[in-house]
């Protein structure tokens, strides 16, 4: 059972439009207005209605660069400038991060007080919240994804993800992002010949998948799947081709993974609907989307607005009534998964989700 219930709904400021939304760990909302002059505006927002002083000011925005880390009560605003880090308990600035020159399009935080983040010109970078100061730095074109397992290797490094393909062989490594070393290597053959090949590390595991479908700009072959761990590797799924265009030409069935929980694996490509898979046990469901999504596995339907468990299939819908009206959007998704931000054209919405 999937139950969600309106609680709160807060009118909009007027002359003022709402266009992000997101729940932080300390209960607050993050909120981002353009105003009346155009500019945009982020600033603290809690279920009473209340509204906190600007935190930042800016004329344009790059991408999703807000997030709070509650370890260390760190909250990092990144809008087109050079990310600024707040305090977030009581909104003080306390920095910019450290050689970001280009605008950042994401953020997320880690385990251990760090932040990774994305810019434009295609660099991830871990810093840590509490210093300020770079860990790590490398190209999102050769490293894959990341996550951060607390206790499983000394330091608690971030890990990333290797792929290549190399003298008829399909190499993937389990990276430390912050010494470029392999902690782990699987190489496996494949026949050679031109391929696509991605590779994403697992939260909290010394381990990682990987996707590979041999082809070219004339067809794919069927996208091969394979979990992978620091003895072997293993073939979880197969993906069939799909022929999409007017030349009818086949394309990979998954091009692009990402984790949504620590067991359920995202898969995006040319196949219709998207999936997630549940790692332990194979189960798999069609996904809509990974970018709103809580750790306990409950995920965004845009299109629906609704809520989908991905343990029972189950959907709630965010609205009342039949259908829900025009201009109705879901924003944000807390990280257990119990509140979720909807807007509409005149207010924002609170809803508690129950399983």
């Amino acid at each position: 059972m999937l139950t969600a219930t309106l609680t709160t709904r807060r009118l909009h400021c007027p002359d003022v439009k709402l266009l992000t939304a997101d729940l932080m760990q300390n209960g607050l909302a993050l909120v981002m207005d353009r105003t009346g002059d155009a500019r945009l505006c982020v600033r603290w927002l809690d279920e009473g209605g209340q509204r906190g002083p600007p935190l930042l000011w800016d004329d344009d925005i790059c991408g999703d660069g807000m997030v709070y880390d509650p370890e260390t009560d760190r909250l990092v605003v990144a809008l087109n400038g050079p990310p600024h880090v707040f305090e977030g308990t009581s909104g003080v600035c306390l920095g910019v991060l450290p050689h970001h020159d280009q605008p950042t399009y994401r953020a997320t935080v880690a385990p251990g007080g760090r932040v990774v983040t994305e810019t434009i010109e295609g660099v991830r970078r871990v810093t840590d919240l509490r210093t300020l100061t770079r860990l790590a730095e490398h190209s999102t074109r050769t490293c894959r994804g990341w996550s951060a397992p607390v206790g499983l290797l000394p330091g608690d490094p971030v890990l990333t993800c290797r792929s290549y393909v190399r003298d008829g062989q399909w190499g993937t490594a389990l990276v430390n992002a912050q010494t470029g070393r392999d902690v782990a290597r699987v190489r496996r053959p494949f026949g050679g010949g031109p391929a696509f090949q991605s590779a994403a590390p697992r939260p909290n595991a010394l381990e990682w998948v990987g996707v590979l479908a041999k082809g070219d700009d004339r067809g794919f072959e069927p996208s091969e799947l394979m979990h992978f761990t620091p003895e072997g590797a293993q073939i979880i799924h197969s993906a069939p081709s799909r022929r999409v265009g007017p030349d009818q030409r086949s394309l990979p069935g998954i091009v692009r993974l990402s984790f949504l929980t620590n067991d359920w694996l995202y898969t995006e490509g040319a196949r219709r609907p998207h999936q997630a898979i549940h790692l332990p046990t194979g189960t798999r469901r069609d996904c809509p989307s990974d970018d709103m999504a809580s750790q306990t596995g409950q995920v965004i339907d845009r299109r629906a607005v609704a809520v989908l468990d991905l343990d029972t299939g189950i959907r709630a819908p965010l609205y009342s009534g039949d259908a829900p009206e025009e201009g109705r959007s879901v924003k944000a998704i807390s990280a257990d998964g119990g509140t979720v931000l909807v807007s509409t054209p005149e207010a924002l919405e609170w809803w508690s989700i129950t399983r």
